[in-house]
């Protein structure tokens, strides 16, 4: 399965996020007069298009030139204002930047970046408020741990630059010197209200992996955060996987015991708080074939899960919380749909084509599940990172 293999590299490189998430989302009323963006970074261009929300089809509005392109990170600003963008010098991981950049009203940035600042920061967040940024620093790994920190910056909301950081926890883990168990820690999102930020610590030894997902209080006005409490744990040591997303105060728990055996795997979904146990759905092959035999990606609203299976097919399935169930489908695609639109409006597809990359744009139904196919952006490489965003 494609996401198991990414999962067990993305944990033998810090630079990299350990679980890819949903954009943490509240479906408003405003959300048809966001322009919605696409980046893609291939070499050192940054090319930014719109997409047309009526015929879902991609119009090229800006490019620049990086600075630094390897290992890229890229977020906005809740508003979109704003783009910050980060980066190593070399393959080796030295030389980080994070580059702040303006945007216009369509979402390109500008030439030249308004604020660039040293350090190794990754897994960026911004608040739903958007006055604070939120990343994770790897210190050099030691002989048996690698310190991390969770920082804080304060963002100037009339210029988008960030001040200087404030370390807000500190975490030992372990190198994996020597063959041992390796460990990362990522931060993946914020509750709906912004007042609960959640992290994880994965990690890889010999056979198997493990992740731990902790939720720490935000206080609104100053940023600070609380004490880690953890919520969810799994560990597996038959070369099994499981890919955990929280999505409007639920968590979608999408899981493969081990890579060998068909039919065994699962999808679950739990209201989100300290030590969850018991899913509110439990879906298996027993309930949808889809669950048992394909791994999934829910849709920003919580509404939908987007299941694809070993060819990259997705089908899309709805949940009933009610029923504690996930039924369907209600619509498919013969591509593996791997990123939304932050207001779940538009589904993006991944079609490798002999090493390049068609990024297949469908619209998105939230009242019926139906997938509309729109155009598709052409992207020089498979093995490029492209980002969704939108502008108000």
């Amino acid at each position: 399965m494609k996401r198991a293999a990414l999962f067990l590299t993305m944990l033998c490189c810090s630079s990299c996020a350990l679980v890819q998430t949903v954009h943490p989302l509240s479906l408003s009323s405003s959300a048809s007069a966001a322009v919605q963006v696409v980046y893609v970074v291939d070499g050192s261009t940054l090319t930014t298009y719109n997409i047309d929300p009526q015929t879902f089809q991609a119009t090229q509005v800006g490019a620049i030139t990086l600075l630094q392109s390897v290992y890229p990170g890229l977020i906005t600003s809740p508003d979109g204002r704003f783009l910050y963008y980060t980066a190593y010098a070399n393959t080796s991981q030295q030389g980080k930047r994070l580059y702040v950049y303006d945007t216009d009203a369509s979402g390109a940035p500008g030439s030249s970046p308004v604020q660039v600042i040293a350090g190794g920061l990754y897994g960026m967040l911004i608040n739903p408020a958007g006055n604070f940024l939120y990343g994770v620093n790897a210190g050099a790994a030691g002989p048996q741990y690698t310190p991390y920190t969770i920082v804080r910056y304060a963002v100037d909301p009339s210029t988008g630059k960030i001040s200087q950081p404030i370390m807000e926890a500190r975490y030992q883990l372990p190198s994996g010197a020597n063959g041992s168990e390796y460990c990362g820690l990522s931060i993946l999102g914020f509750n709906v209200a912004g007042n609960t930020i959640y992290d994880e610590v994965g990690c890889s030894y010999h056979g198997g992996s493990s992740a731990t997902y902790n939720e720490r209080t935000v206080n609104l006005q100053t940023g600070v955060l609380g004490p880690d409490v953890q919520v969810y744990s799994w560990n597996n040591a038959t070369q099994g996987v499981e890919f955990v997303y929280l999505v409007n105060n639920w968590m979608f728990d999408f899981g493969m015991p081990n890579n060998y055996e068909q039919g065994v795997n699962f999808a679950n979904i739990y209201q989100v708080q300290p030590n969850v146990s018991t899913p509110q759905v439990n879906c298996t092959a027993s309930m949808l074939q889809a669950c048992g035999y394909d791994l999934g990606l829910p849709h920003p609203s919580g509404k939908y899960v987007f299941m694809f299976n070993t060819q990259g097919a997705t089908e899309v399935d709805k949940v009933e919380l009610s029923q504690k169930k996930i039924v369907g489908p209600t619509s498919s695609t013969p591509y593996e749909v791997q990123q939304f639109s932050p207001d779940g409006t538009i589904a993006y597809a991944a079609n490798d084509v002999n090493g390049a990359l068609d990024i297949e744009i469908y619209g998105f139904s939230v009242s019926t599940g139906a997938l509309t196919a729109g155009g598709l952006i052409s992207v020089p490489s498979d093995l490029d990172s492209w980002f969704t965003a939108q502008r108000y």
